[in-house]
């Protein structure tokens, strides 16, 4: 059986984390941090095989755009064929929380 890997997205207002990770060994094949979104200069960092590597946005592009990056980055690097689940970390307190815990 091959590798499983899932992909981890994290959302911010201007940013997006993301990583693939193995399922069965918890190491992190690709991450990286989309920044500087809808803002001047986005770009997208990300670390593949020990190779730090940015692909730069244009001006004002924002998460669509480095979704839509991502995923073609994710099939150009071969990665998408073990992919079997793909979560969002959702962190919302509401009422009940309103400070870190």
């Amino acid at each position: 059986m091959s590798s499983q890997h899932v992909l981890v997205l994290n959302c911010g207002s201007s940013s997006l984390k993301f990583a693939i990770i193995d399922n069965a060994t918890g190491e992190e094949i690709l991450s990286g941090l989309a920044e500087r979104l809808a803002e001047q200069s986005p770009q997208i960092k990300y670390k593949f095989q020990g190779n730090k590597e940015i692909v730069p946005l244009n001006s004002g592009d924002a998460h669509q755009v480095a979704i839509t990056t991502l995923v073609k980055l994710i099939k150009d690097l071969a990665l998408d064929a073990n992919l079997v689940a793909v979560g969002h970390r959702v962190v919302h307190g509401g009422e009940r929380f309103t400070q870190s815990v």
